[in-house]
């Protein structure tokens, strides 16, 4: 057994109960901090820039506010920088100063590993980048809500094989807390953070771009904002809903998977000229869907081996009519 896993070991095993701080007490941090005490989990309490919010976020969590980083390093086993991404690797530099044995550091940034936290490692903590996926949008996320969402978890320590029957047994710190909670969790590599936080982007960031630009169709139909989402909040959430049951192919509907030539071009007649090409672009890959639908949901990582998208166009005249009308054809 090696030293940390020594470390490791008594970290769990050793002392009082084990207690949480938070470096940010911000949206995340306080909403975090928030569903830990909700789950029963001690916090030590928050350190921030800004006084007041700091003073907030241990009230409303009913624990203690630091006005100096040493002490809740000192005071806590386990630490979240639930900062802005650009403040991690400062607040890494203050870490030179102390002794983190025993200790374990992490940060909640999706797109950033656990490495940027070198400074804390060097100084003995155990270092993880811990991403619940999840848009934090204010400090009263309902707690409800965080019960069903997943942690990712990425750490060297975590990542070394050896340490698999730890991981198993729940005896690992990071993984003993998120168990403790009760929520699902996956470990990802350091090498895959850039395609795990563009995963995130996509149905997160770019997801509320394309409802933004959805509803600025119905606006110009007169409709409010605010009715505009509510008309198609019920659409979201039944496609949404169907997805998960029954996965993507199984859910399509609409004029690409009916073969509906003109209402397509009708579309592409109606477009502003900034959407005309996105438009295009999700409608070949919807196309590519129905090609899998009409070919038993063969993996769509298949399709250019096995030719599925040509085959779909040479038995369908109509999906090879919409195929050009998107521009899959020169």
């Amino acid at each position: 057994m090696n030293e940390i896993e020594i470390r490791m070991l008594y970290h769990v095993h050793g002392g009082d109960t084990i207690k949480i701080g938070f470096i940010g007490p911000g949206k995340v941090g306080v909403s975090l901090g928030r569903y830990f005490t909700h789950k029963g989990i001690k916090l030590s309490g928050f350190y921030g820039t800004n006084l007041k919010s700091t003073i907030d976020a241990a009230n409303i969590t009913k624990s203690k506010f630091y006005d100096n980083i040493q002490d809740i390093v000192k005071e806590s086993d386990i630490l979240f920088i639930t900062t802005p991404d650009d403040m991690i690797s400062i607040i890494d530099r203050e870490f030179k100063k102390f002794d983190l044995n025993n200790k374990s550091i992490c940060h909640t940034s999706g797109s950033l590993k656990s490495n940027v936290l070198s400074n804390a490692k060097h100084s003995g903590a155990l270092i993880y980048s811990i991403h619940p996926i999840f848009a934090f949008s204010n400090k009263n996320t309902n707690l409800k809500e965080l019960e069903n969402i997943f942690f990712s978890i990425e750490g060297e320590t975590i990542e070394n094989s050896s340490l698999n029957d730890y991981i198993n047994d729940g005896k690992f710190p990071i993984i003993n807390l998120i168990k403790t909670l009760g929520n699902e969790y996956f470990i990802r590599s350091t090498e895959t953070s850039s395609i795990y936080h563009l995963a995130n982007v996509f149905v997160s960031n770019l997801t509320l771009s394309l409802l933004e630009i959805g509803t600025s169709y119905l606006k110009k139909l007169g409709l409010s904002e605010e009715d505009a989402l509510n008309a198609i909040k019920p659409l979201v959430q039944g496609n949404i809903d169907s997805i998960v049951k029954k996965g993507f192919v199984n859910s399509l509907t609409g004029p690409i998977l009916r073969g509906d030539i003109s209402t397509i071009e009708k579309h592409i007649s109606v477009l502003e000229k900034e959407d005309k090409e996105l438009y295009k672009i999700l409608s070949l890959n919807l196309l590519k869907l129905v090609a899998l639908r009409e070919n038993n949901n063969i993996s769509k990582s298949e399709i250019e081996n096995e030719n599925i998208l040509q085959n779909l166009l040479n038995n369908s005249e109509k999906h090879s009519v919409i195929y050009k009308v998107l521009g899959g054809l020169d």
